[in-house]
């Protein structure tokens, strides 16, 4: 085993080895991967392994649709036995939002260069004729949604790694990372140790095990998840082809063919979270004891979507941890406050995304960003209100609602007052209508009166009246709105104003009491932020910035400050009122 090593990834699942695979692919070989036991051991083994083009923004479709080409190549390679079934998938509209919903999506698919479609029921049912088609209004059809093989596929991503030049060490669990004075990573492991420059958390549902040896918790919980495997079927028999998978947000239930027989997953509303009090060091290879009683309310709805199924006799019941974040996307890049440490968690989608979780991370950690906008997986984006019980709360709640997609303007329930300022209660007697940025209840709108009802819809609602009354009114006179959790640093010092011309790009300001919209950009000259920036005195500067970038924005700034500037948060300690319209001077007066 090497005592020496540019990179560490600790966990040998799909995103492990994906990374891996990737950092060797531009051009890092001098790389290891570490697998306390064998590699697909934690959840990759059990997953159910759909793949698909699907995303919830150009981010998640860009990395996904990499994953497909890339498991397609490998999968055409006669040395990578992997089993791998493109056969569409279809999620099911009962509603017209619903409808709207998978239209947008389909549209932003179509900006990407990703072709998918709106079916109706009818030829929903002919693609999938043991599907009962009653009450649904049509279908989004995928036609490259499919499965794989979790193992080969990964065993796949190893082995071409190996051949490049990485090191895969299995059987060798992880006992404690430290650091070196001249800030080396050492991972201490049961079979030696060895020195890196930059560490990879790539484990599973044992995040935290790894985390809390980097003195970070991080904001992931482990949900058990279960499926069912179906006897043969005849009605499967009697087909020339596969059935497409079904994704169905009314019944909270996704199925594909497994072999002649049926794969059905639940989502069901009654779940169990995993490992909250620690998991148990034999924890491998291994399941959570099944409990389909959990799931009788799905499967009601379930038998009358696919009739068959109710004279099929279930042969094999899976239920193990996946695990999920606060926003149910993943985790993906350097580990807030934490020079040269990375991590690739929080993968509810692991086998469909993996191939792009990869790539993205390899990048960063190679030329410090990736191809595509990062920021929707970036691990800064949640902060210090996004403790273990916060997590939970939110996690449960995401999948509770795996396949009902967030409508525009929906802030969800769960978790929240996590953050509020002085403001709060004043602003709430007054009929406001709440957001949530980065933990902050955050001012939306006032209702006009207790009982009014907030619609979300791609369509116009009554909210629209209520907002252009508001927008109108701070027209013709003058309005006060509190940008609750905007980020706000004290920036100052000797020096403060060359750093700030170095950071950003535009025009600072230079005299006192002036203010100036400038932004930081990568080492590739790519915008990575926008800040407000406002001269206080000499060498001393006010920053404000999205709420959402408040550790994103320090880790950046702390990268590059001389010793002779020092950064205050003032996130917790001030808030910002903002008036304006024609007449704010003469109220400010």
């Amino acid at each position: 085993m090497k005592s020496h090593a540019r990179v560490v990834v600790i966990g040998g699942g799909i995103a492990g080895c994906s990374t891996l695979y990737h950092l060797t692919r531009e051009g890092w070989t001098d790389v290891v991967l570490v697998e306390r036991d064998e590699l697909t051991s934690g959840s990759t083994w059990h997953a159910a392994a759909q793949v698909t083009q699907f995303g919830g923004n150009q981010t998640m479709i860009a990395l996904k649709r990499h994953s497909i080409d890339l498991y397609r190549e490998l999968a055409a390679d006669p040395e990578n036995p992997i089993s791998y079934h493109i056969t569409g998938g279809m999620r099911l509209a009962h509603t017209r939002d619903q409808v709207d919903t998978y239209k947008h999506f389909i549209g932003m698919a179509a900006g990407m260069g990703v072709e998918m479609d709106f079916i109706d029921a009818d030829e929903a049912g002919r693609r999938h004729p043991l599907m009962n088609t009653e009450g649904l209004l049509g279908a989004w059809w995928d036609p490259l949604d499919g499965d794989i093989d979790p193992a080969g596929i990964t065993f796949a991503l190893a082995r071409k790694a190996r051949e490049a030049g990485a090191e895969v060490y299995r059987f060798n669990p992880v006992e404690n990372i430290t650091r070196t004075p001249g800030g080396e990573f050492i991972v201490h492991t049961k079979n030696g140790d060895i020195t890196c420059e930059k560490v990879v958390n790539a484990s599973g549902y044992r995040v935290n095990e790894v985390g809390n040896m980097l003195g970070v918790t991080h904001p992931v919980t482990s949900m058990e998840h279960m499926y069912f495997l179906t006897d043969t079927m005849p009605e499967l028999e009697a087909l020339d082809f596969r059935v497409p998978i079904i994704r169905d947000p009314g019944d909270d239930f996704y199925s594909r063919q497994e072999k002649l027989g049926l794969l059905i997953g639940v989502y069901e509303q009654g779940c169990h979270t995993f490992g909250m009090d620690g998991i148990d060091a034999d924890f491998t290879q291994a399941l959570c004891p099944s409990d389909l009683d959990r799931c009788l309310d799905n499967m009601e709805h379930i038998f009358e979507r696919l009739p068959a199924l109710t004279e099929a006799g279930i042969h094999t019941v899976i239920n193990g941890p996946i695990t999920y974040t606060i926003d149910g996307a993943p985790l993906i890049g350097p580990v807030p406050g934490l020079d040269n440490a990375y991590c690739a968690i929080g993968l509810r989608a692991g086998i469909g995304e993996s191939g792009g979780h990869g790539k993205v991370l390899a990048e960063i950690i190679v030329h410090g960003e990736c191809e595509w906008d990062a920021w929707i997986v970036d691990p800064r984006r949640f902060t210090q209100y996004a403790n273990t019980e916060h997590t939970c709360l939110k996690t449960i709640e995401d999948y509770q609602n795996e396949f009902h997609y967030h409508m525009p303007h929906e802030h969800r329930p769960a978790a929240r007052l996590a953050r509020t300022t002085p403001l709060y209660p004043v602003l709430d007697q007054l009929n406001c209508a709440w957001g949530v940025v980065n933990g902050w209840e955050r001012a939306l709108f006032f209702k006009p009166s207790a009982d009014f009802v907030d619609e979300h819809s791609y369509r116009f609602t009554p909210t629209k009246a209520v907002v252009a009354a508001e927008v109108e009114h701070l027209q013709q006179h003058v309005s006060i709105m509190e940008v609750s959790g905007f980020n706000r640093y004290q920036i100052s010092g000797e020096g403060v104003e060359a750093f700030l011309e170095q950071m950003i790009c535009g025009r600072l300001p230079t005299e006192i009491g002036k203010l100036g919209l400038c932004y930081l950009l990568t080492e590739k000259g790519n915008i990575l932020s926008e800040a407000t920036l406002v001269k206080l005195d000499e060498n001393r500067y006010w920053w404000g910035s999205a709420a959402a970038a408040e550790w994103h924005d320090r880790d950046w700034l702390n990268r590059f400050k001389p010793d002779s500037v020092t950064i205050t948060e003032m996130v917790n300690s001030h808030t910002i009122l903002v008036v304006a319209g024609p007449k704010s001077r003469a109220l400010l007066q």
